[in-house]
């Protein structure tokens, strides 16, 4: 049977659970990457940092040949890729820091981190 006391503690619990999932399910920005998101793309050739937020549509050269990769407002992808299987482009869209992409045949690779300006990129994410 349960006493005054417990139920005391079992409301604050359920609070601090409940919050907590709110807290760790709810991404900010609605799903789509935030204005201090930004995306790492390295390839054979080097490697390149842009706002995640850029309109950019580039090439990037690997031991295959050239990999395309889009970055728009609603995220970045792999359009094209020389690999046979294509599971970089069947991905889809990166958008939320933590999120990443790869044409591991052609060893290209695209990672969303968080970084406060453009100069302030966290090297340990990458």
């Amino acid at each position: 049977m349960l006493k005054p006391f417990d139920v005391g503690i079992a409301i604050p619990l359920l609070g601090i659970v409940a919050a907590s999932f709110v807290a760790a399910y709810s991404g900010a920005g609605g799903g789509r990457a935030g204005a201090s998101a930004v995306v790492f793309l390295k390839g054979a050739g080097g490697e390149w940092v842009f706002p995640a937020d850029a309109a950019e549509t580039l090439t990037v050269a690997g031991p295959l040949g050239d990999t395309v990769v889009e970055i728009s407002g609603e995220g970045a992808r792999v359009t094209a890729s020389p690999c046979l299987n294509q599971t970089c482009v069947a991905a889809g869209a990166v958008r939320l820091p933590g999120q990443w992409a790869a044409c591991l045949p052609n060893r290209v690779m695209l990672y969303i981190g968080e970084g406060k300006n453009e100069n302030d990129v966290d090297a340990a994410a990458w």
